[in-house]
């Protein structure tokens, strides 16, 4: 009797990646602005995944206080709007983005960076990649 070669499985597909039983595609390099690129590592080379949140405080902080004074000072509409999209982007600062970093045995990091909403997705990469990593 001989063994088939199983089927690969896909276990997870999000804007991160996908995670299946004999690989990972992940979109290195991705950002903000950039969509990165597609790279399939066989799961064997994988040796580590983890999960950062990156904030930026002061920005935040500096972004928050600018936006307030523009909101409460006696300025036009258009400042006004202004001092919303001011303290707009201080709350994302200080919301913090997920980062996903992939290591390989070569040592590469790989990292992907995504917006603050999407700290579900990457957390949900990283726990299905670990699992595959550490199944037996």
């Amino acid at each position: 009797m001989v063994d088939e070669p199983r089927a690969e499985e896909t276990f997870l597909e999000n804007s991160f990646g996908t995670v299946t039983s004999r690989r990972v595609i992940y979109n290195r390099a991705k950002g903000y602005f950039s969509g990165g690129s597609r790279e399939d590592i066989p799961l064997k080379h994988v040796t580590a995944v983890r999960l950062e949140t990156s904030r930026s405080i002061l920005g935040g902080i500096v972004c928050l206080l600018f936006g307030m004074a523009m909101l409460v000072g006696n300025l036009n509409g258009v400042a006004k709007v202004f001092g919303l999209l001011l303290l707009a982007v201080g709350v994302l600062c200080l919301w913090g983005s997920p980062r996903v970093v992939v290591n390989t045995a070569g040592n590469d990091l790989r990292p992907a960076k995504g917006a603050p909403w999407q700290q579900g997705e990457a957390t949900s990469f990283v726990e299905a990649l670990r699992a595959q990593l550490f199944r037996e």
